[in-house]
Formats: structure tokens, C-alpha cells, sequence
């Protein structure tokens, strides 16, 4: 079974070296979670509907909940209900701006999915030159997205595992009269509904245990869809590079008027590709700053204080000598869910202004003058900051991620010493 695994995750049973490769092959998981969030340029199934519809209904009615037993703390000048309620309702608004951005940015999806098609193509064509160093990153980019689903729906496995264990430790503990009620780790509140007695406890567990598994259903879609987007420009910037530098490959002084017509017309077809992938490396780049600058954003405000909130509700409640391994699971997801986009922001950063160092790198003194603007025009651009940018708001990058965590321990160690 290992052995197996090893297999599936490094792909060996795959043939990618000859013939038309489908992406949709090479990324199944990508595929299939396209398919579920009613997002890929093709025909809809029926159950992708179902399941949108579900996780529509299930958000909308968590977050209802979530935001009734914030204001319910807040009445009772209850900080830790008020914290536990309002980082449910973050984490649900943020699910409901996914679920948003399905709907009103298919066309971004759209050209995703377009141009990784194209690019298959390409790379299986006329750039077959390019093919092992391009399904090289391709391979790099399904393995980050196993990974990614895996951690994701770990998480998730974790949250009710524990809360089922929770349940079963009350039950082998309890002793009958004692007056002690089965535990609900989540704090549902509902006036006069008592969540302790049955059959309403029941349904507030599964429906508590199924909303851990829809969310991070939920975001693995966002986390996955990213990996491949960023990745994919990363590797439209590797397109552009290699071609960059073999753009004067076998070129060299002319002798004559012949031989300068030649490497001029050889030059102005190799130029005349690297822009067109260019070109495109900015659409797609564009199309993905369409659809997460919002979300990134939200998540540049929102970490810190969930970070924060998520650390203080454990520690208060181990403070009474109670443990939520729930909050604690919520806290390292947010952490380590936040942390993955800052790092490929900045890894696409340093990708995408590595093309003006090829542009540098290559010997253009030996080609004639035509090519120097555009070489010129690339570098430019290619230095310009990410479109992930809004008034407000820092760049996403590590830095940024850094600066969040530390004001989110900062807060937390206020809220520590305050005595409310």
C-alpha cells in the first residue's frame, strides 16, 4: 500500500514523456474540484449543483447561528463566548466570499483553465524542447496539491475525531446524577433550546461535525485552484525564460547582407513567440488577481485577530481546566493556510522579475538593434509590482505574514493580562 502511494504521489504510473498530455488527467484532483464549485468552462453535472447548493445551505445556516451566540456573549459580558462565536462567524464569512467568488468570476476560472490547456499543448507541440523542465514544475505542482488536501482535510478528520472523542471520554467518565451534560464544543445558542438534551444535542454534533468537513472541502477548492494559478504563471515565467535564453542561440555576427536577413528573421520568430507567452503570463496573472486580490485581502485583515482569538479561547478554557482541541486544530490551519498563499506570492514575486534578469543575461550585443526595445519593454514590465494590490492594504508577501503573526501574539498577550 505504501509502495503504492509512493507511486501514485510521484506519478510513475504516468506517462507524461510522449504523445498529447491532458492536464485534467495529470491534475485529477484539480479536475474534480473544478467540477464540484460549478467553475470549469464545460457542461455542469447535476451533483455539482447539489453540491454547491448544499454547502450553500450549510453556510448560511452556520453563520446564523454563529452570529446569534456572538451577540448572545456579548449580552452576557461573556468574552469567551463572544471570542469563540466571532471567530466561527469570521471563518463563515469568509467561506460565503469563496462560494461568491465562484459565481461571479467563472470568466477568470474560465481562462485559467484555457490557457492550461493551451500551455499542455504547447509544451507537447511546437515546445517540446521544453518538456521534461515543463512537466518537471507540473509534477512539483501535483504533489503541493496532494499535500494541500491532505493537511486540509486532516485538519477537518482532526476536528471531529476529537469532538467524537470528547463524547466518548464523557461517557466512560460520567457517573449517572451527577448533573453533568454531554459535551458540545462548538457554542450553539438558540433562547430557549436547551443543547444539552436529546435529540437536539445530536443534531447540533453532526451538524457541528459536518460543517468541519464542508469548510475544509470549501477550502481546499480555494487553496488547491491557487497552487495550480500561481504556479502555472511561475511556470509561463519559466516559458518565457527559456525561450529568452535561447533567443540567441546559433546567432551570431553577420558577414554579410544574407546572413544578417537570416538571424534578423530568425530573431523576429523567436522574439514573436516570447512575447506572445508573456503576454499571456500577464493574462493569466491578471485573471488571478481578478478572483483572490478580495480574498487575500480579507485573509490580510482577518488572520491576525482569528490567529489571536483561536490561541486566547484555548488558553482561557485550559485556564478552567478544560481542553478544545478544535480551537487549537482552527488556529495551526489558519496559520499554515494563511502562510501558503504569502509564500507564493512571494515566490511568484521573484519569479516573474527573474525574467528581466534573463532579458540581462543573454549576449544582445551580438543581434541586431530591432530586438533591444522589446527586451527593454519586457524587463519594465517585468519589474512592476504583482496586481495584488488595493489602498489599504500591505503587500501579500512573507513579510506581511510576519508582520501579521507578530500583532496577533501582541494582541493576544493583551487580552491575556486585561481582566474583563
Amino acid at each position: 500500500m505504501l509502495e503504492k502511494l509512493k507511486r501514485l504521489y510521484n506519478k510513475d504510473d504516468f506517462d507524461y514523456s510522449t504523445g498529447h498530455v491532458d492536464p485534467y488527467k495529470f491534475h485529477p484532483t484539480f479536475y474534480f474540484i473544478v467540477k464540484a464549485f460549478t467553475v470549469i468552462d464545460e457542461p455542469i453535472a447535476i451533483w455539482s449543483y447539489i453540491s454547491l447548493g448544499v454547502m450553500i445551505f450549510d453556510v448560511t445556516v452556520a453563520a446564523v447561528f454563529a452570529v446569534i451566540a456572538s451577540f448572545h456573549g456579548v449580552i452576557l459580558l461573556d468574552l469567551s463566548i463572544t471570542t469563540e462565536a466571532g471567530v466561527y462567524t469570521i471563518v463563515l464569512l469568509y467561506k460565503c466570499l469563496i462560494l461568491s467568488c465562484t459565481q461571479l468570476d467563472k470568466a477568470h476560472y474560465h481562462c485559467l483553465l484555457r490557457i492550461l490547456r493551451e500551455d499542455f499543448r504547447y509544451v507537447c507541440a511546437e515546445g517540446a524542447k521544453y518538456r521534461q523542465r515543463f512537466f518537471a514544475n507540473q509534477l512539483e505542482t501535483w504533489k503541493v496539491c496532494l499535500c494541500s488536501v491532505i493537511f486540509t482535510f486532516g485538519i477537518s478528520v482532526g476536528m471531529v475525531g476529537f469532538s467524537l472523542l470528547s463524547l466518548l471520554f464523557y461517557l466512560m467518565t460520567r457517573t449517572p446524577g451527577d448533573g453533568s451534560q454531554r459535551p458540545l464544543l462548538v457554542p450553539f445558542w438558540f433562547w430557549d433550546v436547551d443543547f444539552g438534551k436529546t435529540p437536539v444535542y445530536e443534531i447540533a454534533l453532526n451538524f457541528s461535525n459536518f460543517c468541519f468537513i464542508t469548510y475544509s472541502y470549501n477550502y481546499v477548492f480555494m487553496i488547491q485552484t491557487q497552487v495550480v494559478w500561481v504556479r502555472q504563471i511561475a511556470t509561463k515565467a519559466d516559458l518565457v525564460i527559456w525561450a529568452i535564453q535561447d533567443l540567441l542561440q546559433d546567432i551570431h555576427p553577420a558577414t554579410n547582407e544574407g546572413a544578417r536577413k537570416h538571424y534578423a528573421q530568425l530573431i523576429k520568430y523567436r522574439m514573436k513567440e516570447i512575447v506572445s507567452q508573456h503576454h499571456s503570463m500577464y493574462t493569466l496573472m491578471e485573471a488571478y488577481a481578478g478572483v483572490y486580490k478580495k480574498l487575500l485581502m480579507f485573509e490580510q485583515k482577518l488572520c491576525g485577530p482569528v490567529v489571536c482569538l483561536t490561541a486566547y479561547c484555548t488558553a482561557e478554557k485550559l485556564d478552567v481546566g478544560e481542553f478544545n482541541a478544535i480551537l487549537l486544530l482552527l488556529c495551526i490551519a489558519t496559520v499554515t493556510l494563511v502562510f501558503i498563499p504569502c509564500y507564493l506570492c512571494t515566490f511568484l514575486g521573484l519569479k516573474v522579475r527573474s525574467i528581466s534578469d534573463a532579458c540581462w543575461n543573454i549576449s544582445f550585443w551580438n543581434a541586431g538593434r530591432e530586438i533591444r526595445p522589446y527586451l527593454v519593454l519586457i524587463m519594465q514590465r517585468s519589474l512592476r509590482p504583482l496586481p495584488l494590490q488595493a489602498p489599504g492594504f500591505e503587500e501579500i508577501s512573507m513579510q506581511t505574514f510576519s508582520t501579521k503573526m507578530t500583532n496577533a501574539y501582541s494582541l493576544f498577550n493583551m487580552l491575556r493580562q486585561t481582566n474583563i
